[in-house]
């Protein structure tokens, strides 16, 4: 019963997500499986990771080659390796990111994928994908997109030791303070041209909640859209290193 009212809800707050993320097939076409992969000439520097039984994801690692510390889920029907490359070297300097690719394809088939709603399977898609790069999914930064944001939260609240910092950005609904008062601190983000009052409420929120909040937008951006990401990642990155709450024994 339990399962069974999680997916109700997940369901509902779907229903207002958007579609619009990239079309990233090229770009996702172009890289290699990790075993393989030699560093790729600037500006990709975005690599395949190989999961058992699972879809490929793909990786930035972090300064002199760590393994990622962070977590990206893209937005519905979309490949999510152009987001990423967007921020990529943001990323890098900050710990690196790791990304599952959802699990669902959209209508039309081809590499373009969404994620289901069920939040066990994700959790532990995401712990194996952590477990083949060589890093530990503990403490992340979940960075979400769209449909990304949507799930995003709802993993850091039911499982915040493990999503402990949030970056949603263009969330379908807006991100609830009693769902993240967990969290050690979170950013919202918006593209100036997408509902921009969603994500600034959700700030101010979680701010008169007690969690440390700031609120980001990406100039020019639409839904779905990218805006001088690596400014604005960077800058996200850099405040929750700065302001979120001391981790937790």
């Amino acid at each position: 019963m339990q399962q069974m009212l999680r997916r109700l809800g997940l369901l509902a707050g779907l229903a207002a997500a958007a579609s619009g993320c990239g079309r990233d097939e090229q770009a996702l076409a172009a890289l290699r499986p990790v075993a393989t992969q030699r560093r790729l000439a600037l500006p990709i520097e975005v690599y395949t990771l190989n999961i058992p039984d699972d879809l490929p994801g793909f990786a930035v690692p972090g300064p002199n080659g760590a393994k990622p510390k962070m977590l990206f889920l893209h937005g519905m029907c979309s490949a999510g390796v152009g987001d990423v490359q967007a921020f990529q070297f943001a990323a890098s300097e900050h710990g690196g990111i790791l990304a599952v690719r959802g699990d669902t394809p959209c209508d039309g088939g081809g590499l373009l994928r969404k994620h289901s709603l069920d939040l066990d399977k994700l959790d532990a898609r995401i712990r194996a994908a952590f477990e083949v790069s060589g890093g530990v999914a503990k403490d992340l930064v979940l960075v979400g997109h769209s449909q990304g944001a949507f799930l995003g939260e709802r993993l850091a609240e039911q499982w915040p030791e493990r999503y402990s910092r949030l970056i949603l950005i263009g969330a379908p609904t807006e991100p609830s303070a009693a769902r993240l008062r967990h969290v050690r601190g979170a950013v919202m983000v918006s593209g100036q041209y997408d509902v921009t009052t969603r994500m600034k409420q959700a700030a101010a929120e979680l701010q008169a909640a007690g969690i440390p909040s700031t609120y980001l937008e990406m100039p020019g951006a639409k839904h779905g859209q990218m805006g001088d990401a690596e400014r604005v990642f960077g800058q996200a990155f850099a405040w929750l290193e700065k302001n979120a709450l001391p981790r937790r024994p």
